[in-house]
């Protein structure tokens, strides 16, 4: 009834219903599972208990289903990015069955953004990324029974080290962020905004939702902690150490309660602050990249900086900065 086969070493078999032929990965490498897997397959195929894929399943129905199952997996930003990609390939495409989804549309579809709109080989990965994501999990769900494009590859893309502030760069910013030109109600609310990323590492959205309760100046830390409206990138709340120049600047400007920045005016008061400090081309990610790669120069554990950064995995950590950490010699073996 069935037919078995092999596909880079894994078993699959092949089978017709309905005049249809449907392949599907066995799952295993060893040839005696395979064919009692074969054997379970046949015998449901015989009983007409095998429950066949819907590949005529509308696809936007499908995302939405898929929407709402993950919809409390990762931040609602983040989430509604990875949905958005997935459609404008379904849009542009013109997708509306699973059936119409191939390697090649893809392909073309990439190619075409690539070449066209001038997206980068990081953003072509996370369609990639996402729509592989959508289809396993439509396979989960029996609408089809194997992911069309499981073996598209991602793209390669070259990599340089990350970009960081310098010290002398850290105290022009800061600089620039006391000048009368960018005070904010008479005073210069970005100069505090700008310390806390620099010498806390947080994120742009964990500074601007930092309220004064979550930190602690006599404990010396900062509490990142999840609330309504706010989740951090992990969903996991963190503490990281109060940094002694961070302490000197927010102490004085400390409240029993509430947010401890306002954002009013952030992104041109921002933009005003990085072209008057001369550093074009910096933004959020290179200053939160600062304090992780001046530790990490300093010789500070790769692991104390992932807990500090909230990092999901350490191998995160250790690709932004383990080239930064301090050269060791044979003659190390010998500290101990």
């Amino acid at each position: 009834m069935s037919h078995l086969y092999r596909r880079n070493s894994i078993y699959w078999i092949a089978y017709y219903q309905n005049n249809k032929l449907y392949r599907q990965s066995l799952k295993t490498k060893d040839r005696s599972t395979a064919i009692y897997l074969q054997s379970k397959k046949n015998q449901e195929i015989s009983e007409g208990k095998l429950i066949l894929p819907d590949a005529n399943k509308d696809v936007g129905i499908a995302l939405e289903e898929y929407r709402r199952a993950f919809e409390h997996h990762k931040t609602k930003d983040t989430h509604n990015d990875d949905i958005n990609r997935i459609k404008n390939f379904f849009r542009w495409a013109d997708i509306r069955r699973f059936e119409q989804i191939t390697e090649k549309k893809l392909q073309d579809f990439l190619t075409y953004r690539i070449n066209n709109e001038k997206i980068t080989l990081t953003t072509a990965n996370r369609v990639i990324t996402n729509l592989k994501t959508f289809l396993n999990f439509a396979v989960r769900r029996r609408y089809i029974i194997e992911n069309p494009v499981r073996f598209f590859k991602r793209y390669r893309i070259p990599e340089n080290p990350g970009r960081f502030l310098t010290n002398d760069e850290i105290d022009r910013l800061l600089a620039a962020a006391k000048d009368p030109e960018n005070y904010i109600d008479g005073k210069p609310t970005f100069y505090p905004i700008l310390a806390t990323a620099i010498y806390s590492g947080m994120r742009e959205q964990e500074i601007f939702s930092l309220e004064w309760q979550n930190i602690d100046f006599n404990r010396n830390i900062i509490i990142i902690l999840n609330k309504p409206g706010f989740t951090t990138k992990t969903k996991k709340f963190r503490v990281i150490p109060l940094n002694n120049k961070l302490k000197t600047i927010l102490l004085p400007l400390r409240k029993a309660s509430g947010r401890c920045f306002d954002t009013t005016n952030q992104r041109r008061i921002f933009d005003r602050i990085i072209r008057n400090a001369k550093l074009e081309g910096i933004g959020w990610r290179e200053i939160r990249r600062t304090l992780g790669s001046h530790l990490a120069m300093e010789g500070v554990s790769l692991l104390k900086i992932a807990k500090w950064y909230g990092h999901s995995n350490p191998q995160i950590t250790y690709k932004h900065y383990a080239h930064l950490a301090p050269e060791t010699s044979d003659n190390d073996i010998n500290r101990f």
